[in-house]
């Protein structure tokens, strides 16, 4: 599944993928990727934009996106939501903006269908300011920001893995168990742990290849720059 989308914008192909995908269908397809390939699993996670995330931005940003989209939009896609977390929400429009809004929300009754179509555009037209330079995630939220050659730098990491027990504790390489102290018995560590230790050593490795990458670029530039000094 994802050889078609391991060259360069493919990343972003399967983000906006996801980002237009409901939330059911969004985690299939997450559950595909990681059988297949956990870093990439795990940088998808990362980055792809979900509006909670996008709610629980600063006011200044929410701002200059509730401002640009489409008044029905917005009021369809927080119709329905916590009335304190509207107000929060709102609170960074002008009165008579929000006032608009708000109107609008009493007068409609969208269904679930139409109220997750309207969270799905909102979703695009905030990738699009991204993609536009209006909202710059390096200011905003730097966690979602997507490195220009994350293609690379993911088909380069290699994946991490532990050596599991037949009774499913977690062992080192020898085979011998992880034991603090002379005294301290060997922890058992269940299927879930085992999943998350195995996702943070594939999300520490990617991002030691990053810093590898970045390093060898560096190192091409500054002997660029010496040869033409």
């Amino acid at each position: 599944m994802l050889d078609r989308y391991k060259k360069k914008g493919g990343f972003h192909q399967l983000i906006q993928l996801l980002e237009t995908s409901p939330t059911t269908k969004r985690e299939q397809f997450l559950s595909l990727i990681g059988s297949e390939n956990p870093v990439w699993e795990d940088a998808l996670r990362r980055r792809v934009l979900t509006i909670s995330r996008v709610y629980g931005w600063e006011g200044q940003y929410l701002a200059e996106i509730f401002s640009r989209v489409q008044p029905l939009t917005l009021s369809n896609a927080l119709h329905g939501s916590p009335p304190e977390q509207i107000e929060q929400l709102l609170n960074c429009l002008p009165p008579i903006s929000k006032r608009k809004i708000t109107d609008m929300m009493e007068d409609s009754n969208p269904s679930a269908a139409e109220k997750s179509s309207c969270v799905v555009r909102l979703l695009s037209d905030v990738r699009g300011f991204i993609s536009q330079g209006i909202i710059r995630l390096d200011k905003v939220d730097p966690d979602l920001t997507i490195p220009e050659n994350i293609e690379e730098l993911l088909n380069v990491t290699s994946i991490e893995t532990l050596s599991i027990a037949p009774d499913g504790s977690a062992a080192k390489a020898d085979g011998k168990p992880n034991i603090v102290g002379e005294a301290t018995e060997p922890a058992s560590v269940g299927p879930a742990d085992v999943d998350f230790l195995r996702r943070k050593l594939n999300h520490l490795s990617a991002e030691v290849n990053a810093l590898k990458h970045e390093n060898t670029v560096l190192k091409e530039k500054l002997a660029q720059i010496k040869r033409i000094a």
